[in-house]
C-alpha cells in the first residue's frame, strides 16, 4: 500500500502537527516560486473557486497574501487559507481576513484537518521543512498531500533571506498517490550565482547527500555548462543561465523542462529528483 494512504487512513487530529518556524518573513520574498507556478500550473488553478493554502506563512501574513494577488490573474475566485502553529502569529493575521476569501487558522502539516475535510487545489510550504530532522520529512509531505484534490499541486522549498535563490520541489496528487514532478532552481538575475551557491538551500531530503553521486554528477554538469559559456564570451547572467540549462538538457542528458520562457524567467526545472523517493513507491 502507499505510504499516502497508509496517512490517509489515520484518524483526525485536533492539533496542528508540525513545529513553529521561525517566521522570518519580508515582502517579495517568495515572488519567483510564485510567479513560476503562475507560468507553469495556471491551468490548474484556472477553473472553480480552488483552495490555495499556504502551511507556516510566518510571523507576518504578507508572503501568503501575496501568493493569492499573484494568482487573482489566473482566478479572480481563489480562496486562501493561512496555517500557522503559533496562535499569535494567527491573531496578527487577522486584520487581513475577508470572509469567504482570505482565512487565518492554527494549523500544520495535517491540513485536511484544518480545512474541515475540503480539499486544497494548491498547497505551498516554504521554508518550513528546513529545519526538522531529515527522517521527518517524508511524513511531513505525505500528510500535507492529504489535503490535495486530485490533480493538486504541493510545492515544497527553500529560499535565500532575500528570496534571489529559490529550490522547490514540485508534487502532484493523482488519484490516491503522490507523484514527485520536478525540482526547481530559481534566481532573479541580481547578483551572479554559481551553482553550488544553490546548495545551501535545498530541499531537506537533498541537502545532506552532495556526496552522493546523482547529486554530484548533476551539480558538476552544471558547473560546466556555466563555465563553457562563460568561455564563449556570454557575459550576461541570463544568457549564461540559459546556455547552461541548454547544455544540461541537450549535452548532459538531463530532463530539463525545454520551455523557453521558463529559462529566460531564470527558472530550471529539472524533472528528476536526484535521489529515489523510496516514500512515495507503492
Amino acid at each position: 500500500m502507499n505510504s499516502l494512504l497508509k496517512l490517509g487512513a489515520m484518524p483526525r487530529r485536533t492539533r496542528p502537527v508540525g513545529q513553529p518556524t521561525r517566521g522570518k518573513t519580508a515582502l517579495n520574498r517568495l515572488r519567483q516560486i510564485d510567479v513560476f507556478i503562475a507560468l507553469t500550473y495556471a491551468d490548474v488553478l484556472s477553473s472553480g473557486s480552488p483552495l490555495i493554502v499556504d502551511v507556516g506563512y510566518g510571523a507576518q501574513a504578507w508572503t501568503a497574501l501575496e501568493m493569492r494577488e499573484r494568482w487573482l490573474t489566473i482566478n479572480p475566485r481563489l480562496r486562501l487559507l493561512g496555517l500557522e502553529i503559533d496562535a499569535e502569529r494567527v491573531a496578527v493575521a487577522q486584520p487581513y481576513a475577508q470572509q469567504s476569501l482570505i482565512e487565518f487558522k492554527l494549523g500544520g502539516f495535517n491540513v485536511r484537518d484544518a480545512t474541515n475535510g475540503e480539499r486544497a487545489r494548491m498547497i505551498r510550504a516554504y521554508n518550513v521543512l528546513r529545519q526538522y530532522e531529515e527522517t521527518e520529512v517524508p511524513a511531513a509531505i505525505l500528510t500535507m498531500a492529504n489535503g490535495l484534490e486530485d490533480g493538486g499541486i504541493l510545492i515544497e522549498g527553500t529560499s535565500n533571506p532575500t528570496g534571489r535563490m529559490v529550490v522547490s520541489d514540485v508534487y502532484r496528487k493523482v488519484s490516491t498517490s503522490l507523484r514527485h514532478e520536478m525540482l526547481v532552481f530559481g534566481t532573479n538575475f541580481r547578483e551572479a550565482l554559481e551553482p553550488v551557491d544553490f546548495q545551501t538551500i535545498l530541499p531537506k531530503r537533498l541537502i545532506h547527500h552532495m556526496r552522493d553521486d546523482a547529486p554530484l554528477r548533476f551539480f558538476e554538469a552544471w558547473r560546466r555548462g556555466l563555465s563553457i559559456a562563460k568561455g564563449a564570451g556570454r557575459t550576461n547572467l541570463r544568457e549564461q543561465w540559459i546556455s547552461a540549462g541548454n547544455y544540461l538538457r541537450d549535452q548532459a542528458g538531463y530532463p530539463i523542462d525545454p520551455r523557453e520562457r521558463l529559462l529566460r524567467r531564470g527558472y530550471l526545472a529539472l524533472r528528476d529528483p536526484l535521489l529515489p523517493l523510496a516514500w512515495l513507491d507503492s
